[in-house]
């Protein structure tokens, strides 16, 4: 029989207490770098550009939050100091996470005294390592409270970070009419996918892509025009700002090249295939990486730069319309599937959808009351977030797709993101006709709102 223990005594809860972990470590550690490499491009923000703020009044509001002074300064030194301040709270030397002053008092208390409210980001990562290093924590149930509280460095410091100042710096999302699945690339039109995870360059490229001047060079090259398709995250955040269409998700990046249609890829960080270099040198495609966190062997390498960002973005567009012509058009073959979609709700649109069926003489506007109420009253049963990766070990989207629509039948709402939002794209359920599948409580919430 198998030894209950290892060689220094730690027994197998012990050991998955640390793998466990490990793993929260690491994807801490990586969701919330996105988010700080956020907070340097915002500190890099200009009135003339690359990067300027679009949400102004967002960026007001979060720099009164934390006690940031903003009557009579420019609206950039404002800025300069939020991403300073948001910076500090991966190493501040004490206290808590400033936005977890965002939650109820009531769940605050719970964090405090179970010891899981988390201080600096980058405090709990290196604890994480060192408390799973040789000869250190063998307790699991220690094991598990830190994973909370490292998970919660990234639910409420840098992912949160990330999200509020990608909003500041690109625009806070509204809904957008959008298609899903590999049908979205065209055969007569240079395509480009912008694939990974942070959009500051992917908002770059697609702003280069409308240019006059890059549609003109297109059509002198033989092309109707640009088309720009996201993959993965990327593809959420350019799709929810700009109605980019959404290619591919985790599992079929590699089918995007496959089509033979792409002239270029470029791609940032995080769930990018080593493969899809070796993969593009079976086609024209160009495979462009652009981050000094995911750098893959062979590839085309444009190092990111906040202040000559868009430069890069207009070479990466030309780039592609140079290569339209070494198509091979005997390897194109584009699926016609796609789906309708409609995506971009964020906080504030939901609020905006909800004023919507309120009476505006007797009701209480600019508030979640609508949705509250009717969870209250058992219309709606719930909410449940379904986010990440599909897995290679179960048919692509199959496990989303199954766990949604039985969801979206119990009248439970889903908050979708990361690849399980483009699973739902390809299955139809983020277009407005996807109400037909939901019980009835669910279904009139939906008819009543117009979603």
């Amino acid at each position: 029989p198998k030894a209950s223990r290892g060689i220094c005594g730690a027994d197998a809860n012990a050991i998955a207490g640390r793998n466990y972990l490990r793993f929260v470590a690491g994807g801490s550690a990586a969701h919330s770098d996105h988010g700080r490499e956020i907070c340097h491009t915002l500190h890099a923000t200009r009135a003339e550009g690359p990067y300027t703020i679009k949400d102004e009044k967002k960026l007001i509001s979060l720099a009164q939050e934390w006690d940031i002074a903003t009557d009579g300064r420019d609206i950039y030194e404002i800025a300069h100091e939020v991403a300073l301040v948001g910076l500090e709270e991966y190493g501040k030397p004490f206290g808590t996470l400033r936005f977890l002053e965002r939650a109820t008092p009531e769940r605050q208390k719970i964090w405090i005294d179970n010891e899981i409210a988390p201080r600096a980001i980058d405090r709990e990562v290196t604890q994480s390592l060192h408390m799973t290093h040789m000869g250190n924590t063998s307790d699991p149930e220690v094991l598990v409270k830190q994973s909370l509280r490292t998970g919660m460095a990234d639910g409420w410091g840098g992912s949160m970070v990330g999200t509020e100042f990608s909003d500041i710096l690109f625009g806070t999302p509204t809904p957008k009419d959008t298609e899903g699945n590999l049908g979205v690339l065209e055969k007569e039109m240079v395509n480009i996918a912008v694939h990974g995870h942070d959009p500051a360059m992917s908002e770059m490229v697609v702003l280069a892509a409308e240019l006059p001047e890059m549609i003109e060079y297109a059509r002198s090259k033989g092309a109707k025009g640009i088309n720009i398709v996201g993959l993965c995250c990327t593809a959420n955040e350019v799709a929810m700002r700009h109605g980019i269409r959404m290619a591919s998700n985790f599992l079929q990046q590699e089918n995007a090249i496959l089509t033979g249609a792409v002239e270029l890829m470029v791609v940032d960080v995080q769930c990018i295939f080593p493969a899809l270099q070796p993969l593009s040198e079976c086609f024209h495609t160009k495979f462009v990486t652009t981050s000094e966190i995911a750098r893959i062997t062979n590839a085309i390498h444009i190092r990111f730069s906040a202040e000559k960002a868009f430069e890069q973005g207009k070479d990466i567009v030309k780039m592609a319309i140079d290569n339209f012509e070494n198509r091979k058009k005997d390897k194109v073959y584009i699926p016609e599937n796609k789906q309708q979609a409609t995506v971009g709700y964020s906080c504030e649109a939901i609020i905006k959808c909800l004023d919507g069926v309120t009476n505006s003489h007797v009701d209480i506007r600019e508030t979640y009351k609508p949705l509250i109420e009717c969870v209250k009253a058992g219309v709606i049963r719930g909410a449940v977030a379904i986010v990440g990766c599909n897995n290679p070990k179960v048919r692509p989207d199959y496990s989303h797709i199954e766990i949604m629509k039985e969801l979206l039948a119990n009248d439970i709402i889903i908050v979708a993101s990361g690849c399980s939002a483009q699973a739902a794209s390809k299955a139809g359920l983020l277009g407005r006709g996807a109400k037909d599948i939901c019980g009835a409580g669910l279904k009139r919430v939906c008819e009543l709102v117009n979603i």
